[in-house]
């Protein structure tokens, strides 16, 4: 198998492995060409013109997710190690919705499309972990709406930056996208900013937020 022993037990250590048979994980690895791979700063690792149909597991390092449009691009939300990606784009014959960069340096375990139909048709246990998996992203996107009618411009930012799952967030958004994204005026959303300073929830530099307590943060603002 091309993929080192190391990087194996990474792999079927993830929640999406849990369970499944490592020995037929380990023969369809390799028939359908899953790979690592090793990407740095800035490398785009799936967007819109990726050529495959690819899902992945990020072993190392951190990435981050962006709508595909260059001249409107807004974050997202941030991928941390053991976090799988992709995976709701397979199976569609559309294009992959974002961008996935890498965020500094990173490790990728990379799937075909045909390697995650073979472990569907032929362990049930993956079977139900990708479906647990999809129903996660389904309750995480209805958490991403909740933005449009959440209250306050306060409420509004205060879901955004917390939804990210970690304290220290870089907005590689304009404030124009992140004005669309929330539905509220530019001036609003620099006055939400101001407050949520002024409250002690967030410190700003530059583009780069630390989130100080986002637990307090999100139950706050009406």
């Amino acid at each position: 198998m091309k993929i080192s022993e190391k990087d194996f037990k990474k792999i079927m250590a993830n929640p999406l492995f849990s369970g499944v048979n490592v020995s037929l994980a380990a023969e369809l690895f390799d028939e359908t060409g899953c790979k690592v791979a090793d990407f740095f700063d800035r490398d785009t690792i799936l967007s819109p013109q990726s050529n495959t149909e690819m899902a992945g597991i990020l072993l190392s390092g951190r990435a981050e997710i962006t709508t595909p449009d260059p001249e409107h691009s807004t974050l997202l939300r941030y991928l941390a190690a053991n976090e799988p990606f992709g995976i709701a784009n397979l199976f569609s014959n559309e294009p992959f919705v974002s961008i996935i960069q890498a965020h500094g340096a990173c490790r990728v375990f990379l799937m075909p499309e045909t390697a995650i139909q073979k472990l569907l048709e032929q362990d049930h246990v993956f079977l139900y972990n990708y479906l647990g998996f999809l129903s996660g992203r389904i309750h995480y996107l209805n958490r991403k709406i909740g933005y449009l009618t959440a209250g306050s411009a306060e409420r509004r930012l205060a879901l955004y930056l917390a939804s990210f799952g970690t304290k220290s967030v870089r907005l590689t958004v304009s404030i124009s996208a992140l004005s669309d994204l929330l539905n509220i005026g530019r001036a609003s959303l620099y006055r939400a900013f101001d407050r949520l300073t002024a409250d002690g929830f967030i410190c700003k530099e530059g583009r780069f937020f630390t989130l100080l307590d986002p637990d307090g943060m999100r139950q706050a603002y009406p």
